[in-house]
């Protein structure tokens, strides 16, 4: 649906980053879960498969392999990346110190674009308002 793809193999390393992201601050928020849901479903991946490449994420993929599979990829992907976290992020109505070097993290090691405080700050606003 984006027009962006995605191999399974990056695909578990984006939702290993994703429940990360969505657990970072100590809570996972069903609107987390349901961003991150949502988002898959938008890529074409229905249901049963999303479980399946969930369970890999969980269990088969550590966030140090995540983030080298993220690296490799396209700027376009790297870019819904980066888009997928700060949704995340602002999906509970609140960014959070840890969220945030989790970002700055992630943008580093894997090469995401620079983003400004700026656009994560309307990212909230965007939640906020929903």
């Amino acid at each position: 649906m984006y027009g962006v793809k995605f191999s399974n193999r990056e695909l578990v390393a984006i939702l290993n980053i994703a429940n990360g992201m969505a657990e970072i601050d100590g809570k996972t928020d069903s609107i987390e879960i349901d961003v991150i849901y949502t988002q898959m479903q938008r890529l074409g991946i229905d249901h049963e498969d999303l479980l399946i490449l969930t369970e890999d994420a969980i269990m088969k993929m550590d966030p140090t392999t995540a983030m080298n599979i993220i690296a490799k990829m396209t700027p376009i992907q790297k870019q819904y990346v980066q888009a997928l976290l700060v949704v995340i992020m602002a999906s509970d109505g609140e960014i959070h110190e840890r969220e945030m070097i989790m970002l700055r993290v992630i943008t580093m090691t894997c090469g995401l674009p620079p983003i400004s405080m700026t656009d994560i700050k309307n990212a909230l606003i965007t939640f906020r308002n929903r």
